[in-house]
């Protein structure tokens, strides 16, 4: 898996098919124009749901709060003062405590400088293609990402962890965000997590802040599973440094598998792919074919998905499409 996430070029759809990635504007932008709070907002609220309240959206938003604060910690230059710990707590515990209503209005400036600038769009969420929600007309709308700025934050962040040299502040910020928002496996593999998690310990161990820091948790889901979660997690997690909420909170999955119906859909691999593309585009979604080895994942706006043709019986009747399956690290 990782030999195609660190593919330089993804194979654009074969000729007679025009793909949203195929008109979409090339902004110029680079990550350095963004904070990076900013930066973070722009990966972790891809695919979140842009009008409804969801603990995936809850979880970036707190998280961005958070980073927010700790930032202005490490700025003041007393992160190697005694006190610096007990300074990060207190704020940790105001941002636990933080309501909807004020973390939608802290993040809402730095969304509205993503949105204006075309780094961050609505679209119907790839679940709407589902047929179950389709045929219910459910609306359901979601954060895009701009893909040019997507791979630059996530590629430099990569670059940066999993290479030799020093970390930066600005990354470990960066992945303690990502991983207390539970999406660390969309950027990092197992192994690459297992890496990082080691070289994270080492930095921690030297009695830098990074320690200070990774043992912070400020979601209200941790406090509302009570004691016996935090027995069933300190057994779970066998270094505490990189595991954050992924493994104990699965309903914080932000991809799930889509079932797409077609009346004709092809009678080669090829044929039916395509058809799922011109599919995926007319609903508004940027599509790119992407070799894995023998193997043709699509890329739908940011994420990677298996193609797998499938029936599925809805009232005795047989229904043909194919499902969308997500392709992590």
């Amino acid at each position: 898996m990782e030999k195609f996430m660190r593919s330089a070029g993804a194979m654009k759809m074969g000729a007679g098919v025009t793909t949203a990635s195929n008109v979409r504007k090339n902004k110029g932008e680079n990550m350095e124009d963004y904070t990076l709070v900013q930066q973070f907002l722009l990966i972790g609220l891809d695919g979140t749901d842009s009008r409804h309240k969801s603990v995936a959206k809850s979880a970036v938003l707190r998280a961005a709060a958070a980073g927010k604060r700790a930032e202005r910690l490490l700025a003041s230059g007393d992160c190697q003062s005694p006190g610096f710990a007990d300074k990060l707590e207190k704020e940790m515990k105001t941002v636990k405590s933080l309501k909807t209503e004020v973390l939608n209005k802290e993040a809402g400036e730095d969304i509205g400088i993503l949105i204006s600038r075309g780094a961050l769009d609505e679209v119907p969420d790839l679940l709407g293609c589902d047929m179950y929600y389709d045929t219910a007309g459910v609306d359901l709308m979601v954060y895009r990402s701009d893909q040019d700025i997507y791979q630059k934050v996530t590629e430099a962040l990569r670059a940066e962890l999993l290479e030799e040299g020093e970390l930066t502040d600005d990354g470990i910020l960066l992945l303690w965000m990502i991983r207390e928002s539970g999406f660390i496996h969309e950027i990092f593999s197992a192994k690459e997590q297992e890496e990082i998690s080691q070289k994270m310990v080492r930095m921690a161990a030297s009695g830098q802040w990074t320690g200070v820091l990774w043992k912070q948790e400020f979601h209200k889901a941790f406090e509302s599973l009570g004691t016996a979660f935090l027995r069933k997690k300190k057994k779970l997690f066998q270094n505490p440094y990189m595991q954050g909420v992924n493994l104990t909170f699965p309903f914080l999955e932000r991809r799930q598998a889509v079932f797409v119906d077609f009346v004709i859909f092809g009678t080669t691999v090829s044929d039916r792919r395509t058809a799922m593309m011109s599919f995926l585009c007319e609903h508004g979604h940027f599509v790119e074919e992407v070799k894995n080895g023998t193997e043709t994942l699509l890329k739908i706006d940011n994420i990677f998905y298996r193609i797998v043709p499938k029936t599925v019986s809805c009232q005795g009747i047989p229904i043909q499409g194919a499902l969308l399956s997500p392709v992590y690290r």
